[in-house]
């Protein structure tokens, strides 16, 4: 039964295979690759015109490409049944299908696309892209078209993706359409393709969907699921989720035969009360407390440990769920920032399953702990109908089939379920573990404690860090005694500062550490290993590698990658060892100088997330049609090509911009992946890192200020308390979420970034601040215009500005005044009146306008601490 279900879930995920090949060929008359048999095959499953011309000849590559490698396919026990079932024929006739098995496929591919088909919009197209305009046509960017509260309709133009391999460097940044002509790259890309699908592992069913899944990722990312319709949907995201509806439905299908109505074309839809597909989420809380709460010794590796814990957590209890219930990796919707979304069928043994699993998790995280970390879980059964007229798909759910939902209403509902859950997350405890929760725990009293956590730890519990792993000063040179736990997450802290590969390890492996239920995990360079199941490639620049070099495993071991924020760290290159957070913040000129606290600088803390993220998943996709009418086009591939994107950038380009040479050595990336990054380093490089993230960011959403980030960056010392500055930065992170910059009678909320405790929007302030800090730094350090005493009068005019005293206004006009007097030379002149009129008008240079005081103040500060660095 399982191995029938990932049947299904195969054909679903090679059903469109045939675009890429066909692309990559020459017209089918004049094709090498088909053969004259399957050519035969074209009435048989290819739709026909009005005028009998074969169309959808995509299908026809789809069969060529299963049939040349039906022995890998067979080895990996994937091939099916023979005869019109085969897992060829379930892939091949979707387009025209010839049984109701094969209708899965059909009803999946609708499922996964919602029928998103014919938008207002359309792609203006390249005059070169001439006859083979489906071979040419580029994917456009998801974002050019979303939907906001200040845009409701996106942008006019298009934007778009050169063909490529799946990356995280520059060239994912969208580009004008037009200049777009990817015909000629499609023939080398498949061929690359093909080699390397050759070599995939094929000996374990589950490890070759997993190595094929992500081989697709590489090569499919970026070619268009359609070129008939708005081409702005990623191929692989499509293909994924029609190999997860495959999966479910069919499971669905054998427990309940009647579910299912025939219709036109051999075609099948889902009878009324019946709901096929579960939606599931799993969402991890108290992230924060539990990544944060840990002293400054060893911070630096016990932060990377607990945030990469986490992180691999949802991967982990995602993995665990779908290989309890006979899935694949095909039925992850999405993985990333602490959430995990899964596409399940939705029967009783797998909802035993999830309730079984659901508490078992509950009572071993509680074991592990104490209530720090919790996973909500639920789970919403659903069907999707076509309703009356309305071309996209409507949907209904168990709870509610009275009422018809769009995607990202779906989506909403799961998240406020889930939400819900946290009231319950300790449920099972209290019912296993009544006392443990609700009464005093612990001895108290003089017993060992862990140094970095505060927890009570007994003999049994307790771990020693070495020396070498104390971050109790730049010089440490005792042992600590920490829990058992806290000294494997500085363990796997340390070992991501040389890390290649992510390795889950065969069952019963003494070595590497745990995570879920059931799951051993360890960090390595070496490829020369026997037990090992999956390899997983984290730190990889340009082309990704799927396979090592000299690869020497288990030849039925998985092969994949994942985008890890933070694999690179800032190094001590005398000792070989990660920077401690003292060290970040040594300044350029004293890198060989450890000893003296005076050679650092300040330490920057910063928090950066995606504003209004809920709202671009549950209406990003709204479209207001020419007559006025309101749909909303979301699909299942849509919203996992939208969640892919975020993760590529978060997960993954933003080691592009830290890995720069300007940043390497002072900035360090903790976590990164999601909507969201929290990154640590000396706070002058941190800031421009900051603005960097932004500028950078805009690029990727097509230039759409109404697509945005907020955060907080805290400045404090090198010694100050780690955790109590992440509560710093992410309170400063608040304060830009709830900023509201007026201006031209309109009102521009969040983007916006807290720097020096003043939040300042992104695009209208911070360019302000950044000149004007430099001239005040060239003003006073190199050309001697002004004191720094001047700025300090300003923070004393800025004191009575926030107390609303109207005084500030005439003293700063009379102390500025003053100096001109005394000033002799006509450039100190020139200065001293930008600097009044910039506080009477709030112009500046005429190129700034309206600034506010407290803008200003801020580039006050900034210009302070960097002269400061300067006299040092």
């Amino acid at each position: 039964m399982q191995n029938k279900g990932l049947v299904y879930a195969i054909a679903g995920l090679l059903h469109d295979i045939g675009k890429f090949g066909q692309r990559a060929d020459v017209k089918l008359d004049e094709s090498k690759y088909i053969s004259p048999e399957t050519k035969k095959l074209s009435g048989s499953i290819c739709r026909t015109s009005q005028s009998g011309y074969p169309t959808h000849q995509h299908v026809l590559w789809t069969s060529q490409f299963i049939e040349n490698h039906s022995q890998k396919f067979q080895n990996a026990g994937l091939l099916g049944e023979n005869g019109i079932n085969s897992m060829i024929n379930l892939a091949a006739y979707h387009h025209k299908p010839a049984s109701p098995e094969q209708a899965i496929i059909t009803l999946a591919d609708h499922w996964s696309s919602g029928l998103d088909r014919n938008t207002d919009k359309y792609l203006e197209p390249n005059p070169d892209y001439g006859k083979d305009k489906f071979k040419s046509v580029p994917l456009l960017s998801v974002f050019e078209k979303l939907s906001t509260d200040v845009n409701k309709n996106g942008l006019d133009t298009n934007w778009g993706y050169n063909l490529q391999k799946y990356g995280r460097g520059e060239n994912i940044f969208p580009v004008p359409a037009l200049e777009i002509n990817n015909k000629e790259k499609y023939k080398s890309l498949w061929k690359e393709f093909e080699n390397e699908f050759k070599n995939l592992p094929d000996g374990n069913t589950e490890n070759f969907l997993y190595s094929l899944f992500h081989l697709l990722k590489i090569y499919t990312w970026y070619i268009p699921a359609s070129t008939m319709d708005y081409p702005d949907n990623s191929l692989f995201e499509h293909l994924k989720t029609t190999g997860a509806f495959a999966n479910c439905l069919s499971v669905y299908r054998d427990i309940n035969p009647d579910a299912f109505d025939s219709v036109s074309g051999n075609r099948l839809a889902v009878k009324n009360g019946h709901f096929p597909v579960i939606l599931f989420c799993g969402d991890i809380s108290g992230i924060q407390s539990f990544i944060y709460n840990i002293s400054n010794k060893s911070a630096m590796k016990g932060l990377k440990g607990r945030s990469f814990y986490v992180q691999l957590l949802a991967e982990t209890l995602s993995a665990e769920i779908l290989k309890l219930t006979g899935l694949s990796i095909i039925n992850q919707v999405y993985a990333a920032g602490g959430k995990f979304y899964l596409l399940l069928p939705n029967t009783l043994e797998v909802i035993s399953i999830l309730e079984q699993y659901k508490k078992d998790l509950q009572l071993n995280l509680w074991e592990q702990h104490k209530g720090k970390l919790a996973v909500n879980m639920a789970w919403i059964p659903f069907t999707m109908h076509q309703v009356k007229e309305n071309k996209f798909l409507s949907i209904q759910t168990a709870e509610e089939p009275d009422t018809y939902r769009d995607v990202g209403e779906l989506w909403a509902l799961l998240a406020k379920k889930t939400s819900d859950e946290k009231k319950k997350k300790f449920n099972h405890v209290i019912i296993e573990n009544f006392n443990e929760l609700f009464y005093a725990s612990g001895i108290g009293g003089d017993i060992q404690v862990c140094a970095v956590s505060g927890d009570e730890i007994s003999d049994k519990e307790k771990g020693v860090l070495k020396p070498e792993d104390v971050e109790q000063g730049l010089n440490a040179q005792s042992e600590l005694i920490v829990s058992k736990n806290v000294k494997e997450q500085i363990e796997l802290g340390k070992s991501l500062y040389n890390a290649s590969y992510l390795t889950e390890l065969m069952p019963g492996k003494d070595r590497g550490f745990n995570v879920g239920q059931q799951t051993q995990w360890a960090i390595t360079q070496d490829t020369h290993n026997h037990s090992i199941l999956k390899w997983i490639n984290l730190d990889w620049e340009g082309d990704i590698n799927l396979t090592p070099e000299k690869f020497t495993a288990h030849e039925d071991a998985g092969l994949g990658f994942r985008m890890y924020g933070g694999i690179r760290m800032a190094t001590n290159n005398y000792e070989k060892r990660p920077k401690t957070l003292e060290e970040l913040c040594i300044r350029d000129d004293q890198q060989h100088s450890t000893e003296d606290e005076s050679n650092s600088d300040k330490l920057g803390i910063l928090r950066l997330d995606v504003d209004n993220l809920g709202n671009l998943f549950m209406n990003g996709f709204k479209r207001v049609s020419n007559n006025g009418t309101e749909t909303n086009a979301a699909s299942f591939s849509s919203l996992a090509t939208l969640s892919a994107l975020f993760e590529q950038y978060f997960g993954g380009y933003l080691n592009t911009i830290r890995n720069n040479e300007k940043y390497e050595g002072n900035i360090n990336i903790i976590y990164s992946g999601g909507d969201d990054v929290f990154a640590v380093g000396r706070w002058d490089k941190l800031t421009d890192f900051a603005i960097e993230c932004r500028t950078k960011f805009r690029e990727f959403v097509c230039g759409r200020e109404d697509i945005s980030i907020s955060g907080g960056l805290a400045i404090v010392r090198p010694k100050f308390p780690i955790a109590k500055a992440s509560d710093l930065a992410g309170e400063l992170e608040e304060k830009a979420k709830n900023y509201e910059f007026k201006i031209d009678n309109a009102v521009l909320k969040k983007n916006a970034i807290t720097l020096f405790g003043i939040e300042l929007n992104w695009e209208r302030e911070i360019p302000f601040v950044e000149t004007c800090k430099n001239d005040l730094v060239a003003w006073i350090f190199y050309k001697k215009w002004i004191s720094k005493g001047l700025l300090m009068k300003m923070f004393s005019y800025y004191q009575s500005y926030c107390e609303n005293k109207e005084e500030w206004k005439w003293q700063s006009a009379y102390t500025i005044s003053r100096l001109i007097k005394l000033a002799k030379d006509e450039d100190q002149i020139e200065c001293l009146k930008t600097i009044s009129k910039l506080l009477i008008t709030g112009n500046y240079k005429n190129q700034y306008q309206p600034i506010r005081f407290d803008a200003f103040i801020a580039a006050c500060r900034w210009a302070e601490l960097e002269i400061k660095n300067l006299k040092s």
